[in-house]
């Protein structure tokens, strides 16, 4: 029973040494909007609120003898943010609109064992799953 009271005493004073103190009167730093309401945010006028860039995304097919179809997928550089995931056939074109977020700079396109990456300041990126040429 004296253990059960010592530790809910120190629970008790753990919870209330927590509690975060409130000044009233502190100033914001001079950065810091005091906006209310969203109309009173000031921004520079070539300001862009856009959180998304949208790019074409086109796939070329290749023929083939026999349908072959996997996996299609479109993510962000370091595999966070996953754009598009779908069935594709091999031998069929495929085109869509991505709404790529802002902060992605760069995506891999895979389809089975073929991966290739792509910079997001293109308006439209053509995948194939040919290997590049080299020179």
């Amino acid at each position: 029973m004296k253990k059960l009271l010592f530790l809910s005493i120190l629970a008790l004073i753990g919870l209330t040494s927590c509690k975060k103190q409130f000044n009233e009167h502190q100033e914001l730093p001079k950065n810091v909007s005091s906006a209310k309401k969203f109309s009173e945010i000031k921004t520079s006028e070539n300001f862009d609120w856009k959180t998304t860039n949208e790019i074409s995304f086109k796939y070329n097919g290749i023929p083939t003898i026999e349908p072959i179809k996997t996996t299609l997928s479109i993510i962000s550089e370091d595999g966070k943010v996953v754009l598009y995931s779908g069935n594709q056939l091999m031998s069929s074109n495929f085109e869509t609109k991505l709404a790529i977020p802002t902060n992605v700079k760069n995506i891999v396109v895979k389809y089975g064992a073929v991966s290739k990456a792509f910079s997001t300041s293109l308006p439209i990126i053509a995948f194939d799953i040919l290997p590049a040429l080299e020179n």
